[in-house]
């Protein structure tokens, strides 16, 4: 390749040349460097640490919210067993349920249910493939919504509901009752432990009675706590949703503050509680939950320093009933 000559009628003396050819060097390495720099920075994920700001008492307390069927709760209550285990009596992990009252019953089971008279948007947006498929399959639907004995019902006539149908809000009750009633805790979680693994939503009304009686409890003082006070305790359920918030099974509050805080569940986002970091992967876990508790002590028993076992296999899933 050939390079061009400088024309002879321009004269450079060779000491310019050389500082400026320096300085052109010089400024075009440290151009390219920033250049490289900040792509590389731009190609890096963000991530966004939150801090678990944790109210220090001498017994904390955690509250989880769920329902008796969702997957999502059952596995919330598989992963706090071994923290209760642990810790017993040095902290107060409570049960608590989400009910509904429904207030219209014709307004929620049009928006559960559908709308017949809707079933042409229905069918364009592909919801259904014909008009007469949507308007069966909606009816049907909505008579079954509309049918009262789908819910538990007070002497005043107020109807309340949980999400996975009346098997579920009745196992909600008699899970409240048996937490009331159970000295020893222990019975409530194998009552638990039981359900989850042998009665469904579909069959509770008659499977839990053998779960129960497995577990140590008195299945007479459960039904009698159902009949006698299942209305009460399902409007101090609904005003402590209320009153948090909580909508979403499960859901945890450690000494009233939510756990994991909501600003960790941006994307890429890790907690920090006191010198550990976890990352979203690892909220739902027994050790990451038992350092939230542990970090909301005054003074943290000798427990705290347990280490223990994770559930195998796949991370916890981070979703939830609604």
């Amino acid at each position: 390749m050939k390079i061009a000559k400088i024309p002879t009628s321009i004269k450079i003396f060779t000491p310019i040349v050389f500082v400026f050819i320096l300085l052109l060097l010089i400024l075009s390495f440290y151009s390219g460097y920033a250049w490289s720099k900040l792509k590389s920075t731009s190609s890096k994920t963000t991530t966004v640490t939150t801090t678990f700001a944790a109210k220090k008492t001498q017994k904390p307390e955690l509250k989880f919210f769920v329902m008796a069927f969702c997957p999502y709760g059952n596995q919330m209550e598989t992963i706090l067993r071994p923290i209760f285990d642990l810790l017993k009596n040095k902290v107060d992990i409570t049960p608590h349920y989400i009910f509904e009252k429904v207030t219209d019953l014709d307004s929620t089971c049009k928006n559960s249910s559908g709308d017949p008279a809707q079933c042409a948007a229905y069918v364009q947006n592909k919801y259904f493939t014909t008009i007469a498929e949507c308007q069966k399959t909606v009816t049907a639907s909505l008579a079954l919504c509309k049918d009262e004995n789908n819910y538990i019902k007070s002497q005043s006539g107020s109807i309340y509901s949980s999400l996975h149908g009346r098997q579920e809000a009745n196992q909600d009750v008699r899970e409240i009752c048996a937490w009331n009633q159970s000295t020893d805790k222990t019975q409530w979680w194998n009552f638990v432990a039981n359900i989850n693994k042998n009665c469904t939503a579909q069959n509770a009304d008659s499977c839990w009675e053998d779960q129960a009686k497995s577990a140590g409890l008195d299945t007479t003082k459960i039904t009698e706590c159902f009949n006698k006070e299942g209305i009460n305790l399902i409007e101090k359920e609904i005003a402590l949703t209320t009153q948090n918030n909580i909508s979403s099974s499960p859901s945890l509050l450690i000494n009233n503050v939510v756990f994991p805080p909501q600003a960790a569940n941006v994307q890429n986002g890790t907690l920090k509680i006191g010198d550990k970091i976890a990352n979203q992967s690892q909220f739902r876990t027994p050790n990451v939950i038992k350092a939230a508790l542990c970090a909301s002590f005054q003074k943290s028993p000798n427990e705290c320093k347990t280490i223990l076992n994770d559930i195998t296999g796949t991370a916890p899933a981070a979703g939830g009933c609604n």
